[in-house]
């Protein structure tokens, strides 16, 4: 009897994360130029954190607009926090558990050869018939 462990996919996309990270560190250089724009950069970013989650899960990640929009919503909010930390406490293990997955994805399934056939096989010929 094998049990099968499976790594399931993360629940945001790799693409939504790595945004949340990029825009989390737009704040590195602003909190030393004008505390001031503290306040405009984190709803900017924040917006910007929210329309990249949500453009993403929606068209690569193939999630309806509501759930799409609740992820957009939870990590625009991360994105958006004045301080360079949260994006990238947030994204990082997210991309981790993306990495994680598709590497898993790719191991051989209890102790056959399938990833080594598939690579050594040509796929227009597993159409016609030929093995």
């Amino acid at each position: 009897m094998t049990t099968e462990r499976r790594i399931p996919p993360p629940p945001i996309h790799p693409l939504a994360a790595l945004a949340v990270i990029a825009l989390d560190n737009v704040f590195n250089v602003l909190e030393f130029l004008d505390p001031f724009l503290l306040l405009v950069t984190s709803l900017v970013v924040g917006l910007l954190g929210f329309l990249a989650t949500l453009l993403s899960q929606r068209f690569l990640a193939r999630e309806g607009w509501g759930v799409a929009a609740a992820k957009g919503l939870v990590m625009g909010i991360i994105a958006g926090v004045p301080y360079s930390v949260t994006g990238t406490v947030v994204g990082a293990p997210l991309l981790l558990w993306a990495g994680v997955h598709q590497w898993a994805n790719l191991l051989p399934a209890s102790g056959n050869n399938r990833l080594v056939d598939q690579a050594l096989r040509p796929p227009e010929l597993e159409d016609k018939g030929h093995k």
